[in-house]
């Protein structure tokens, strides 16, 4: 399979994902600010949700615009990931209308786990068809390095939702994600700085 299919396939299925995210909102029981606000909880969620996913997508494309060559284990990887990451539309509609419930949060952060780690392995597993392109090499190295904090600061999250606050959960992703959105911005200027 040529690379361009699969980031093809990636992009839709995420945006697919992400639209329906929209799809998990209630329409408030008053039409009024006091309604929407009611509803901040829902909106918390599909917003931490449809950017989280955003930003994912942005970092994929990142990094796969480098990729010359998929082999058929990363094909299956990235199922996978995609897998993952269709669960969050479901999981995301039982935490805005649940977000105190134990039990919701952590399927949320379940999944964002699980969507994380994929994500963490496919990215090693981009390396071995394109061994000779040290751009890439890099550029994966550095995600990955970039992912590890963001994965165990979800699963201490996960861990304290279960244990003491539940909505620590959605946001324990919050963070997680200003983690690596300010991790990359710092390694950016960081890069710019050594070409000049």
């Amino acid at each position: 399979m040529r690379e361009e299919r699969l980031i093809a396939f990636t992009d839709a299925v995420l945006a697919i994902i992400m639209t329906i995210l929209i799809l998990g909102l209630d329409k408030p029981a008053e039409l009024s600010f006091q309604g929407l606000w009611e509803m901040r909880s829902s909106f918390f969620a599909y917003a931490l949700s449809f950017f989280w996913l955003g930003t994912t997508w942005i970092s994929l494309n990142n990094i796969w615009i480098k990729v010359e060559r998929v082999s058929i284990t990363v094909v299956w990887w990235n199922l996978i990931f995609l897998f993952c990451s269709s669960f969050l539309p479901y999981t995301t509609g039982l935490v805005s209308t649940n977000f105190d419930n134990r039990f919701a949060q952590v399927l949320y952060g379940t999944v964002v786990i699980a969507t994380t780690s994929c994500n963490w392995i496919l990215h090693k597993l981009i390396d071995s068809p394109n061994s000779e392109n040290s751009t890439l090499l890099d550029a994966t190295r550095i995600y990955r390095k970039l992912l590890i904090p963001d994965i165990i600061f979800q699963i201490i999250a996960l861990i304290l939702a279960i244990t003491v606050y539940p909505p620590i959960m959605m946001y324990g992703t919050l963070i997680a994600s200003g983690y690596v959105q300010l991790a990359k911005i710092i390694l950016y200027r960081k890069d710019k700085d050594k070409t000049e």
